[in-house]
């Protein structure tokens, strides 16, 4: 069978693309709040599909809110702008005023909302990525009250996995270690991003299930100290500012183990 390579993604003649993994305990960057060059000895790089672009000199991950809109009334993932139907609108997200849930409780709802991410996934194809991060995959976690449950999570995000690597995208779980037992056996993700491992003492759980393929976000000086400490030596760990600004910014702040 002939196969080419193009980027870091092995395409099979005849075939869908392949998703290639990325590199295990490689240091990192968390650029959601806009591109800039690569801090030195930066290997892997998260941008947002909206706006970013994949970087040829990294592993390139695509940042999808899968579970939430977003909240920006003029964002793409915005309420106005999910199918009708799918967005609870009863609650937001305390943290994110102007983020609501996606309800995936229905296999319907889950299929009406895997057409609109796929739409996503192929933009972040078209911008050079190779992988996708799945945003706000915890949600079933933090509205008791949802329509949905921990099973409508999983079998959505089953799907996404699926709908995602047919375009030849490797798939990150995000957060969530209420979902570490069946992340890759049952839903299959092949890496995680996660945020304050350190913080909440979450990290060695994630490396156990993802043997390196971690990369951590911290937000405060205690959470990187405590991440490079646990997990600093074999995955890929960053402060960064709570806005995720870029480096013209006052604000801007980038660090490492």
């Amino acid at each position: 069978m002939l196969a080419l390579v193009v980027g870091l993604t092995v395409v099979a003649c005849g075939s869908s693309p392949q998703p290639v993994q990325p590199p295990p305990g490689v240091a990192f960057d968390y650029q959601l709040g806009g591109d800039y060059a690569l801090p030195e000895g930066v290997e892997l790089v998260v941008r947002q599909w909206s706006e970013g672009y994949g970087e040829d000199a990294a592993y390139s991950v695509c940042y999808v809110n899968a579970f939430q809109t977003e909240a920006p009334a003029g964002h793409p993932d915005s309420a106005m702008n999910w199918p009708e139907g799918l967005v609870w609108d009863e609650v937001e997200d305390p943290e994110w005023p102007g983020e609501h849930p996606i309800d995936i409780s229905t296999n319907r709802l889950r299929r009406t909302a895997i057409e609109f991410v796929t739409d996503r996934f192929q933009e972040c194809v078209a911008r050079g990525f190779d992988a996708v991060e799945l945003d706000n995959l915890d949600t079933f976690t933090r509205y008791p009250e949802a329509p949905f449950d921990r099973d409508d999570a999983i079998a959505y995000a089953r799907l996404l996995v699926e709908a995602a690597t047919e375009l030849g995208l490797a798939v990150g779980q995000k957060n969530t270690p209420e979902l570490l037992d069946v992340a890759r056996t049952e839903i299959g993700f092949g890496f995680a991003v996660v945020e304050e491992c350190g913080q909440f003492d979450e990290c060695q759980a994630y490396v156990d299930t993802y043997e390196g393929r971690v990369y951590d976000v911290e937000y405060t000086e205690a959470g990187l100290a405590a991440a490079c400490e646990a997990i600093g030596e074999v995955a890929g760990v960053v402060q960064r500012d709570l806005g995720l600004v870029t480096p013209d910014d006052p604000a801007y702040v980038h660090a490492t183990c």
